[in-house]
């Protein structure tokens, strides 16, 4: 299989944004968060010598042994924050990242990163919510982004970094890929509700009141059972069941995790 045609142009993005930044906030969608982490991302700031924050965002719909136990793997390598914003969580503790950043004697200019929807607008408008004032692009900036003021050297490129680099169906397992523009919504959620069964059958009953079953299409077909969804001839719609719960996945409302 051929690398997606907007391989280049998201690794370009990429690398504009890294070249601009000091620091990096990846941010990782704390249900899949291995499988979130961008490899690119940070091996491309490790080259440049930039400094990384993982921003575990969606941290309000996992346990928090889960949240404690991922966070103690990863800051093995990089500092983590937990974060949701949702529930205000991560706040203080991202203020007191750009509190220790305003003590260093340079300017600073930090970049958000991460999959599409793990949550780069939510950190970017909390992060913005300390001061609203804006700065003209500065010289290095393109025309059109702007630098917000985080604290007198610190400033924010408020410029979210979407990052795939992957198939559409690595995305759409990401939660990162809209299921309508899936050539093939059914096999993803296959993959998807396998997945689940593995880790968390019991977050299929807790979010569609059915009985997980031991094959995921079975399981699939009696979710589209329960939801009422068919053709015309009375069987069950598997692809608009797919697309149901892929994007249940996307907003949060099933609630499984894994490692």
């Amino acid at each position: 299989m051929e690398k997606p045609r907007e391989w280049l142009r998201e690794k370009s993005i990429a690398k504009k944004i890294l070249s601009k930044s000091d620091v990096v906030f990846e941010v990782i969608d704390a249900r899949i968060p291995f499988e979130t982490r961008n490899s690119v991302v940070e091996n491309l700031a490790k080259e440049r010598n930039k400094k990384v924050y993982i921003i575990m965002n969606k941290v309000d719909l996992i346990p928090k042994d889960f949240a404690k136990k991922v966070k103690k793997e990863m800051e093995k390598e990089y500092p983590v924050i937990m974060f949701s914003a949702r529930k205000n969580i991560g706040k203080k503790e991202l203020d007191r990242v750009i509190k220790d950043l305003s003590k260093e004697n340079r300017l600073v200019k930090i970049g958000v990163l991460g999959y599409p929807n793990v949550g780069k607008s939510s950190v970017i408008n909390k992060l913005k919510g300390r001061k609203v004032a804006t700065t003209s692009p500065k010289p290095g900036m393109t025309k059109g982004e702007q630098l917000i003021k985080l604290a007198p050297n610190v400033f924010l490129i408020d410029t979210p970094g979407i990052i795939t680099l992957e198939f559409q169906e690595d995305l759409a397992l990401k939660g990162s890929w809209i299921p309508e523009k899936l050539e093939q919504p059914v096999e993803i959620a296959l993959k998807l509700i396998e997945k689940i069964l593995e880790n968390k059958p019991e977050s299929l009953k807790e979010s569609y009141g059915i009985q997980p079953l031991e094959d995921p299409l079975e399981t699939l077909r009696e979710l589209g059972e329960r939801l009422n969804y068919r053709i015309s001839r009375g069987d069950v719609d598997l692809d608009r069941t797919a697309k149901k719960v892929l994007w249940d996945w996307i907003k949060g409302n099933i609630k499984a995790y894994w490692i």
